[in-house]
């Protein structure tokens, strides 16, 4: 099973030699490594290429498309998946690194399993410390989505999962362009309700939360837009499924939370009418939007909220 390694490259000098020297460590042989200069400001790429050079015997195996202009995370992951030729794609960012037995073991179990998806655990790592150790969830595929969107709960990332690629080109699924905060939830529920998903119960994946450039340490209204519209896009794509019955009300919990952001976040509610359409039917979801709409603490309407999802998920 031949495994394309998809990472996009934008700002990470600091980093890139590690993240570049635990893919070519990978115990596993058949590599393709997608690289995407999204045009990069500072020397990640000279830093790259002296990495590659270090590994002689993966040099063949390496690809790095530069980008004329820049086209945010999603655009580059678009970029380099659509360049893949792996029959699975596995995303990792740049700043961060992984185990070597990460891609052998993830393999290994989707042979065993069958399924489209295989993830691992992750840590989350600080400066030069694991700061939390997070497992895969030991549940149904039917579970596990509707957790997901649900949202909150479960990491919703795309990164350090094993992925057939023909989920992506089957079901036309993609990174949209310009969603660069919550890009990941824009794939993910896509994927896993056209797949079946399996795991391996060991910490692979470190990643960093302690990149200053990264889209999940800054919220501007930029990202906040972009928030909306993976949330709408998904919704959209939620209804649009036969089995929508099924995930409807994890889906409008999902949909509450947008106006829960919007209220920790100082998001302005008129921006997010502008780009978030989608509203809850039931009558518990149609309370609790109302509620986060209110003028009530944030406090008192969140703790409502996280209540009422605890026991949606029991």
């Amino acid at each position: 099973m031949k495994v394309s390694i998809l990472v996009p490259v934008y700002g990470v000098e600091r980093y890139i030699e590690k993240c570049a020297r635990s893919l070519f460590e990978q115990s596993y042989k058949d590599i393709e490594y997608v690289f995407v200069d999204d045009c990069t400001p500072d020397n990640s790429i000279e830093v790259l290429q002296s990495v590659i050079d270090s590994f002689p015997e993966r040099a063949h195996q390496v690809r790095i498309i530069r980008h004329k202009q820049n086209k945010g995370l999603a655009g580059a992951r678009q970029t380099a998946l659509e360049a893949s030729t792996g029959e699975t794609v596995i995303i990792v960012d740049s700043d961060d690194y992984v185990d070597a037995l990460m891609v052998e073991s993830l393999v290994n179990e989707m042979e065993k399993s069958k399924a489209g998806i295989v993830d691992c655990g992750f840590c989350i790592v600080s400066d030069v410390e694991i700061a939390k150790e997070l497992m895969p969830l030991n549940v149904s595929d039917n579970a596990y989505l509707k957790i997901i969107l649900c949202q909150n709960v479960e990491s919703h990332r795309i990164w350090g999962r094993l992925i057939k690629k023909s989920i992506f080109v089957d079901n036309d699924i993609h990174f949209y362009h310009g969603i660069d905060y919550s890009e990941d939830f824009s794939v993910l529920p896509k994927l896993l309700i056209k797949a079946k998903r399996s795991w391996v119960d060991s910490c692979f994946y470190f990643y960093r939360d302690d990149n200053p450039q990264s889209y999940t340490n800054n919220i501007t209204t930029k990202n906040a837009i972009s928030f909306l519209k993976a949330q709408q896009l998904v919704g959209d794509f939620m209804k649009s499924q036969p089995q929508w019955r099924d995930y409807q009300l994890a889906a409008e919990i999902g949909w509450v939370n947008v106006w829960r952001f919007a209220r920790r976040f100082n998001v302005d509610f008129n921006l997010v009418d502008e780009h978030f359409t989608l509203r809850p039917t039931n009558v518990t979801t149609k309370c609790l939007a109302w509620l986060m709409k209110s003028r009530l603490p944030y406090g008192v309407v969140n703790f409502i909220y996280k209540a009422v999802r605890t026991i949606y998920l029991i």
